[in-house]
């Protein structure tokens, strides 16, 4: 919106600044057309006095044929009319646009000049002031026309279309879990069925590779406990050689000894390797590179508000946000805004529905951002591995999901040095998240 009330102030400039030079071009011109007839009037007036004898009384027939003026000078120049009025008349003028008044000397009884009459010259193109209204009707009729047109199209292409455009960076960052409401605006119909269809198979997609990443997963681990318990059985017998007990009179052999030592040594180094795979497999690989940059904690709740009040509205949830006050947060905006957004969906898609609440603030040198919805609590057991890969608790056999989402959540708090726990109350039945990071990221 800042843009179009820039765009408008600029027009406004423009619009003001052509009114100007309208202004000084049609004044100018008419100043131009002034001084011919100006020229005109004086060499009439001046043949006229010519004609003059003494005493004579001033009559139409000492008007020159204007003809003769119209091969000199163009046709502005030339008055439609001239008109002789006596001495005796009051001078005045016909029409303060149109006509304009020449005093008559010629000579009198004394041999001086005196004024004999007046001639009034009659112009009736003279439209100064006419043509400088409608230049401006027509400037201010082009200027409400075009703001009109810049504000329809406003409303009707550009703020659709930015509201639009978030919708690719936030499938580029992974928050895919909504598409793009339909609207009433049908200019970006097609738009809107493309980027949803390719929302659904992004969704699809990740959700095949999640689940062949915990096929995966659960292959490794399978393989890596099959390997174990032979394993042991193997260092069990290299044992039993070791110490003689498969010999008659249980005295050890030195060189089976050894070699059974050396079986010994095997067998941990690779007990050591399947630990490893085990302890690696167990884990998702989540690699987050922070983005640091200065923004103010309300740009957050503005986000959530923006992404989710239409959301809660629409599913009948009541939905409160809480900025308690405002600090200057240096650290990743886009990783917080994603576990934010991971908490708000847990919330919709976990919770019974009957209210969300998102609460900021800054406390000591931290920031914390807590999420706390009703319904569907897990017990105080089930809590402490919300965070783990691949785990969903007893409250999602109904609902759709891999159990990355906290864990992932964790593993940017982490990278942004923060933290992230969940309380439940079952008495309440309503279960709380917080995400604590440092209000500076040094």
């Amino acid at each position: 919106m800042k843009t179009i009330v820039k765009l408008i102030a600029v027009i406004t400039a423009v619009f003001i600044l052509a009114a100007f030079i309208s202004y000084r071009v049609i004044t100018n011109y008419y100043n131009r057309e002034e001084g011919m007839r100006t020229v005109v009037m004086n060499r009439i007036t001046s043949d006229v006095e010519d004609r003059l004898e003494e005493n004579c009384e001033l009559s139409p027939d000492m008007i020159p044929d204007l003809d003769i003026y119209r091969q000199e000078y163009v046709k502005k120049a030339i008055p439609d009319e001239i008109r002789i009025v006596s001495i005796n008349a009051a001078p005045h003028r016909i029409d303060a646009d149109a006509s304009y008044i020449q005093p008559v000397f010629g000579p009198s009884r004394d041999s001086t000049t005196a004024l004999r009459g007046f001639l009034y010259f009659i112009y009736s193109s003279n439209n100064r002031i006419f043509t400088i209204e409608m230049a401006g009707i027509i400037l201010i009729i082009s200027y409400f026309a075009v703001i009109l047109i810049i504000l329809l199209g406003y409303h009707t292409m550009i703020r659709p279309f930015n509201r639009l455009s978030e919708y690719p960076e936030k499938i580029a960052k992974g928050r895919i879990d909504t598409g793009i409401p339909e609207s009433k605006q049908r200019l970006f119909g097609k738009y809107v069925w493309g980027m949803n269809m390719l929302k659904d198979e992004m969704k699809h997609k990740e959700n095949s590779l999640n689940i062949m990443e915990k096929e995966k997963q659960t292959l490794i681990i399978s393989i890596a406990h099959g390997i174990k318990t032979p394993l042991s059985n193997i260092k069990l017998y290299a044992e039993a050689i070791e110490r003689g007990i498969y010999h008659e009179d249980k005295k050890p052999n030195e060189k089976d000894a050894e070699t059974a030592a050396k079986i010994s040594r095997n067998v941990e180094k690779v007990e050591a390797l399947v630990k490893d795979i085990m302890d690696k497999s167990a884990e998702y690989n989540v690699d987050y590179t922070p983005k640091i940059n200065s923004f103010y904690l309300e740009e957050l709740m503005k986000m959530v508000k923006k992404e989710y009040s239409g959301r809660a509205e629409l599913l009948h949830i009541p939905f409160e946000t809480v900025c308690e006050n405002n600090p200057l947060v240096t650290s990743d905006k886009d990783g917080i805004y994603t576990i934010i957004s991971q908490l708000m969906e847990n919330a919709i898609k976990y919770g019974s529905g009957q209210g969300i609440s998102v609460i900021m603030g800054r406390q000591d040198e931290d920031v914390f951002i807590t999420v706390k919805n009703k319904g569907n609590v897990l017990s105080e057991e089930e809590t402490a591995y919300v965070f783990k890969s691949f785990w969903r608790g007893s409250n999602s056999h109904s609902t759709e999901g891999q159990g990355i989402g906290l864990y992932v959540s964790r593993k940017i708090a982490e990278a942004l040095s923060g933290d992230i726990f969940m309380k439940a109350w079952e008495a309440e039945d309503t279960t709380e998240v917080t995400l604590i990071i440092p209000t500076s990221i040094g």
